[in-house]
């Protein structure tokens, strides 16, 4: 299972408000050749859908859960400022 933490939500959230996103927007994580992307895009049948504070922030679709699954999406500190990680 796939879990996004509670920081890592926040994170998203404060990114789609800075984007002025609309409500039904959220952040896509996908693959793009060998590298894991994300844009902002509408969820579709199909995706899994995560939210934060009643918010849909995060949406992958069903190849992208299988690949994800049994990872962490996190929030860390870095030297730059923070960053979110994907923890297997």
């Amino acid at each position: 299972m796939f879990v996004m933490t509670e920081p890592a939500g926040e994170f998203l959230c404060a990114v789609l408000d800075r984007a002025k996103a609309p409500e039904e927007a959220a952040i896509r994580l996908a693959l793009e050749g060998d590298a894991l992307i994300s844009k902002l895009d509408k969820p579709r049948p199909g995706d899994a859908m995560y939210d934060h504070d009643g918010r849909k922030v995060l949406v992958m679709d069903e190849r992208m859960s299988r690949l994800l699954d049994g990872s962490t999406l996190e929030l860390q500190p870095t030297a730059q400022g923070e960053k979110l990680v994907l923890i297997q």
